[in-house]
C-alpha cells in the first residue's frame, strides 16, 4: 500500500490484515500541519478475475474527513486491501509565511510577512515606515528570484547567444542563468497611485532596494574614455558623451540607450534632455557585424544588474 501527500512519512507500508485508513495514517507519522481533514482519498483497483469483456471504469474511489486522524465522515474502521493508495490532500486554507523585504533608505528595513495576495509595493513601503528624506525614490529597484519558467527562458536566449559567440566566449564574460533579476519599477509613482498599475503586485522573496541620492551619470561603451561625471540638470546627451572625450570611431550613435537606476532601460530620443537622470548610465553600442557587436554589449553589460535586464537590452538593440 502507498500513501501520498501531507503525512510525516509518505511511502509505501507493507500491507496487514484487517488494517485500517486510520492505521496506515498512524504509521505514516500522522497528519502534517497543512494536511486537509475534509478530503482524504483511497484509490482501489479494479479486480474481477471472471469478466471476459473490456469495461470502463478503471478503479474505484472513496472519500472521508477525518478529526485528529479518525475518520468521522465516511466509514470509520474503513479497513484497506492490497495495493490501496491513499491521497492525504494540502488544504487550500494553508499557507505558510510569504516574506518580502525592503533595505536602504527606509525608517524600518528588513523583511516583512505579505497579509494578502494582492500585497503590493505601497504596502510593503507602508509596514516599514516609509522612506527616508534622503531616498531617491526614482532610483528604487526590486529584485525578484526567477521561477522555474523565467529561468527557461533564460537559458533559452543563452543558448541562442552561444551559437553566435560560443560558449568560451560567454563563459569568460560569466553569462549564466541568474537566480534572480531585476524588475523594473516607479516607486515614486506607486506611492503617490496606490493599487495603480505603478504599484505592482509582489512576490515571495522579492527584495525593494532604495538607493540615497546619486547625483552622477555613467558614459559607457562606445566613447573615447568611459567615465563617470556629476548630473547636471538640463544638460543633453552630447554634454555627456563629451565628458567622456566623444564617441569613438565605430560608435553606432542610433543606438545609444540609457539604463536607469531601477532597472529599466530606454532608447536615447533626440537630445534625450528629459530622459537623463541622476545616476543613470549611458551606453553606446559599437557598429560592428552582428556577431561581435553583441559581444560587445555583453562586455558593457557587467555593469547591468542582472542578466534578465542585459537580454532586454540585447534584443531591442539588434533589431534591424
Amino acid at each position: 500500500m502507498v500513501i501520498h501527500g501531507e503525512v510525516a512519512q509518505p511511502d509505501s507500508y507493507p500491507y496487514a490484515d484487517n488494517m485500517t485508513l486510520e492505521d496506515l495514517i498512524i504509521q505514516a507519522g500522522g497528519l502534517r500541519e497543512a494536511a486537509s481533514v475534509v478530503r482524504v482519498d483511497v484509490s482501489r483497483r479494479i479486480k474481477n478475475p471472471y469478466s471476459t469483456v473490456d469495461n470502463d471504469t478503471i478503479g474505484q474511489m472513496y472519500t472521508f474527513a477525518l478529526k485528529d486522524g479518525f475518520v468521522v465522515d465516511g466509514r470509520p474502521g474503513f479497513v484497506l486491501q492490497p495495493y490501496d493508495e491513499v491521497y492525504v490532500r494540502r488544504s487550500p486554507g494553508y499557507q505558510p509565511q510569504q516574506n518580502v523585504s525592503v533595505e536602504g533608505e527606509i525608517l524600518f528595513g528588513g523583511s516583512y510577512a505579505m497579509t494578502s495576495r494582492e500585497e503590493r509595493l505601497s504596502d510593503l513601503i507602508n509596514k516599514a515606515g516609509g522612506a527616508t528624506n534622503y531616498a531617491y525614490l526614482r532610483g528604487a529597484k526590486l529584485t525578484r528570484v526567477a521561477n522555474a519558467s523565467e529561468k527557461k527562458r533564460m537559458g533559452d536566449v543563452i543558448r541562442l547567444m552561444s551559437r553566435q559567440l560560443g560558449e568560451a566566449m560567454l563563459d569568460s564574460l560569466g553569462v549564466r542563468v541568474e537566480d534572480t533579476f531585476t524588475v523594473g519599477i516607479d516607486l515614486e509613482k506607486a506611492l503617490a497611485n496606490p493599487g495603480s498599475t505603478a504599484d505592482i503586485v509582489l512576490r515571495e522573496g522579492d527584495v525593494v532596494s532604495i538607493p540615497n541620492n546619486n547625483n552622477t551619470v555613467t558614459i559607457n561603451g562606445a566613447v573615447m574614455v568611459p567615465n563617470t561625471v556629476s548630473y547636471m540638470k538640463g544638460k543633453d546627451i552630447d554634454y555627456y558623451i563629451n565628458q567622456a572625450g566623444g564617441y569613438s570611431e565605430n560608435a553606432k550613435k542610433s543606438k545609444k540607450f540609457i539604463v536607469y537606476m531601477n532597472g529599466q532601460v530606454t532608447k536615447v530620443k533626440g537630445s534625450g534632455k528629459k530622459q537623463i537622470e541622476p545616476g543613470c548610465e549611458i551606453i553606446i553600442p559599437s557598429k560592428a557585424k552582428k556577431k561581435t557587436n553583441i559581444g560587445n554589449i555583453l562586455s558593457y553589460a557587467t555593469t547591468f544588474s542582472t542578466l534578465g535586464m542585459m537580454v532586454a537590452s540585447i534584443a531591442n538593440l539588434i533589431k534591424k
